[in-house]
């Protein structure tokens, strides 16, 4: 089955299965839609072959199509597909899945075809889903064993990377077969399933929020200026896509790559400087930084939950937002970085005390600048437990108990601030003794205040 990748979206896909097809400088392209094939031949304003002009009988179709020739029969007749002199092409095959999906999640084909005769209904955007992913010549219980591996902890792997359980008989896509050659690297140097399954669900839960996310962001923020000229909500839709969709095209998923490539470069230098530290400690010439003591910085909005009761969810999701950008504003001036957004607040981590305070009193100073309701923090210092891409431990805890105790434009600290942080640009005044939810004994709590001008915290 040869696979081929679409110019324009990126898709992989089957050959047999494309709806159309271009040839360009010596180059055969395949598209998963008629709408990619129109954006690429648009973009290289080029005379292509078009869509696939292979004719199929009813009998062809069904078969492409997983159906039958009496249900090919029955949406001819309802009009859902449309033979030219009894013949039927490759677009059809793809309509002919998409219904069959629909179908099968519970639609009726009446009120398919009722709303696709009304104009209300589209499927040329869902040409793409009906797809075939190449398969390669192995099955799953074979990746497996080419990866060095027994079967269950292959579908571990799948199932931390949040995709569905293979079974052991199906054949792999190839796509699954190159892309999991890496992790094999891994279990061929000797480390743990666990911990080369615990890789996996840090690269799954990541990548399965940006693409859970960017359908609901296109459906907000894009396709809604459609809806707002006046296109009902399928065309809406569809001309987003063409206006919009198509002209990313690839971008995302290159996008994606470059991130995390300029990330890596920032990461992989820190580690290497630590294993230089290393060596030279080791020849007895220069000892190691200090290290151990961390901050966390727990910073939330005061009076959330009022103000989703009084000016709804979308009011505060974007306040919610705002403060994450003045937490990463911030964090980034101290050398920190924003750990976790918790709906109402973010976490930060900051290797140095000092730097974490300052960064506690600027997110203050920061959401009032961007005229958000009034924000109050928690920091505390001391050593963390730093685990799949998360920080743990009781100094994380501590500043998120601390944070609570705080009032509408407060910063709180705890003992080990007291202890590790110094700077003439805060002052610190104990407070008393609490007693903190989950927290073992009373701890002192200090108030931070500032002891300089403010800086411009509101980002311009």
């Amino acid at each position: 089955m040869p696979m081929a990748i679409d110019p324009v979206c990126g898709m992989r896909i089957d050959t047999d299965d494309a709806v159309a097809r271009a040839d360009f400088e010596g180059t055969t392209y395949y598209f998963c839609s008629r709408a990619c094939f129109e954006a690429f031949v648009a973009d290289q304003g080029l005379y292509a072959t078009g869509p696939e002009t292979e004719r199929l009988d009813a009998e062809e179709l069904a078969r492409r199509g997983f159906s039958t020739v009496e249900e090919v029969d029955r949406l001819v007749e309802l009009g859902v597909v449309e033979p030219t002199d009894g013949e039927f092409t490759r677009e059809d095959v793809m309509r002919v899945r998409v219904v069959g999906q629909l179908q099968a999640a519970g639609i009726e084909l009446e009120a398919l075809a009722a709303a696709l005769r009304s104009g209300h209904l589209t499927l040329g955007y869902m040409q793409a889903s009906a797809r075939m992913h190449p398969r390669s010549s192995a099955t799953f219980a074979e990746l497996a064993e080419e990866m060095g591996v027994d079967f269950e902890s292959l579908v571990r792997l799948y199932l931390a990377m949040g995709l569905p359980a293979p079974r052991p008989e199906e054949r792999a896509p190839e796509e699954d077969r190159q892309a999991l050659g890496g992790l094999a690297v891994l279990f061929e140097a000797g480390v743990e399933a666990d911990d080369v399954v615990a890789l996996a669900r840090l690269w799954g839960d990541s990548v399965r929020k940006i693409a859970q996310y960017l359908p609901h962001y296109f459906h907000i923020a894009v396709e809604e200026r459609y809806r707002c000229r006046g296109l009902a909500d399928n065309q809406a839709y569809e001309e987003a896509l063409r206006k919009v969709g198509l002209r990313i095209g690839r971008s995302g998923e290159d996008f994606l790559g470059w991130l995390f490539r300029r990330h890596t470069d920032l990461f992989s230098v820190a580690h290497q400087f630590e294993h230089v530290e290393t060596a030279l400690e080791q020849a007895g010439v220069r000892p190691r930084s200090p290290r151990g003591i961390e901050a966390a910085v727990f910073a939330d909005v005061s009076g959330f939950t009022a103000l989703t009761e009084r000016s709804g969810d979308r009011a505060a999701a974007d306040v919610a937002l705002t403060l994450a950008e003045v937490a990463a504003e911030v964090a980034a001036r101290h050398g920190g970085e924003v750990v976790e957004m918790l709906g109402d607040g973010v976490l930060l981590h900051v290797g140095d005390p000092s730097g974490a305070v300052m960064a506690a009193l600027e997110i203050v100073a920061g959401a009032e600048a961007r005229g958000l309701p009034p924000t109050h923090v928690g920091v505390e210092a001391g050593t963390m437990l730093y685990e799949g891409g998360d920080y743990f431990g009781r100094t994380v805890n501590l500043a998120a108990r601390i944070a609570s105790e705080a009032g509408p434009g407060q910063v709180l600290a705890g003992e080990g601030v007291a202890a590790h942080a110094r700077s003439p640009g805060f002052r610190l005044t104990e407070l008393r003794r609490f007693r903190l939810k989950g927290i073992t004994g009373e701890v002192a709590i200090f108030e931070v205040t500032s002891s300089q001008e403010p800086v411009d915290a509101g980002g311009g």
